[in-house]
């Protein structure tokens, strides 16, 4: 039987009724997970384009370098320091006047040029470099573009096979 509490136990009083308005109810914390993987994405490509930008100046410009000074310096009508760039096979039986002879039996003459640095082929310590000798042809032809052979040799790009470097000259029928 249940009756009124014991004289001894402390008297509370009931509970308020809940108010008419009911305040919200927390909302749960959301993480924003996309964020990081956005930021982290962000960090992976960049760090992918300095690594990729290190392995191009490490690698590939190097032998653009020596063919553009090979290239200003037969240009510049400096054949003597040209031929000094080639590597020793090259020089067996060649002189400044033999290069000198090799440019002018080009089928025009170059005064300009442009090394394309997207079109580097490298084989180990051997590289292709293609070059433009006369970039103010708008022709669309490619008869002015050569392929300079280049070697490295004791940690120096140098110009090295085919005919004085040059691969694919666009040689005249006066050639010497």
């Amino acid at each position: 039987m249940a009756g009124p509490p014991p004289p001894s136990a402390p008297w509370t009083a009931p509970p308020p009724p809940p108010p008419s308005w009911a305040p919200r109810p927390a909302r749960p914390h959301r993480r924003r997970v996309w964020i990081y993987l956005l930021a982290g994405s962000v960090v992976v490509i960049l760090g992918l384009a300095v690594a990729s930008g290190t392995i191009w100046i490490n690698k590939v410009k190097p032998p653009i370098d020596a063919a553009n000074d090979y290239l200003r310096d037969i240009s510049n009508g400096d054949y003597q320091a040209a031929f000094d760039q080639l590597c020793a096979q090259e020089k067996v039986d060649g002189s400044p006047q033999s290069l000198a002879r090799t440019v002018d039996s080009f089928v025009f003459s170059f005064s300009d040029y442009d090394v394309t640095p997207f079109d580097v082929r490298l084989d180990g310590s051997r590289a292709t470099v293609k070059a433009d000798l006369n970039p103010n042809n708008d022709g669309g032809n490619n008869a002015d573009v050569v392929r300079i052979r280049l070697q490295e040799i004791n940690g120096k790009w140098r110009p090295c096979g085919g005919q004085f470097g040059f691969l694919d000259a666009p040689v005249s029928s006066r050639s010497a």
